[in-house]
């Protein structure tokens, strides 16, 4: 698939999500806009990633725009159709692809790196510290869910295990991506 095609399709799809979350009636209107506000910061983010990475040489995988899209729209889904609540599964499940998605764009950052000659490292090493930045970011925002409960009562938490589960689930999804990224590599 060309990139103009699949940049396309990733804009199509989170401008899609953009008009769900914005105009249908799911849940208060303060957190359908900051649904709309995530879902629109880390479609621009990943675009202007992608940009940057043109300007040096390199691009995003296509692994990492389909997990991207893939983790915004599982997580939009579970809050408007409510399977968060529904489904014990959902919220491992988010995490899970959450992690793929942070470990992928990762890898993505350090291999344009290596590709442009400023790194000099195999792809292993590569992978396996984009896998471990990817680690710590996912780390970072449990240690914000949990925080945010401590401090604002926000409730983000909701169990004893969920930050376990959590973590467990991005671990799971960064070793998972490593594996897919691996299968999948071209020799740099």
């Amino acid at each position: 698939m060309s990139r103009r095609v699949t940049i396309f399709l990733f804009a199509i799809a989170q401008l899609i999500l953009l008009g769900v979350e914005l105009f249908t009636h799911y849940d208060t209107t303060v957190r359908q806009i900051a649904l709309a506000i995530t879902n629109a910061v880390a479609a621009s983010a990943v675009l202007w990633f992608d940009r940057w990475l043109m300007k040096k040489g390199s691009h995003i995988s296509l692994v990492t725009f389909a997990l991207l899209a893939g983790a915004i729209w599982l997580d939009a889904l579970g809050n408007f159709q409510h399977l968060y609540g529904g489904f014990w599964w959902w919220d491992r499940l988010t995490h899970t692809v959450g992690g793929m998605t942070l470990s992928a764009g990762f890898i993505d950052l350090f291999l344009s790196y290596r590709r442009t000659g400023q790194l000099q490292a195999s792809w292993i090493w590569v992978a396996w510290m984009g896998f471990l930045v990817g680690q710590l970011i996912g780390s970072i925002y449990e240690i914000s869910e949990w925080l945010g409960d401590f401090w604002f009562h926000t409730q983000r938490v909701t169990g004893t295990y969920d930050t376990a589960h959590d973590l467990f689930q991005n671990l799971v999804g960064g070793v998972g991506v490593l594996g897919v990224m691996w299968v999948g590599r071209k020799r740099d």
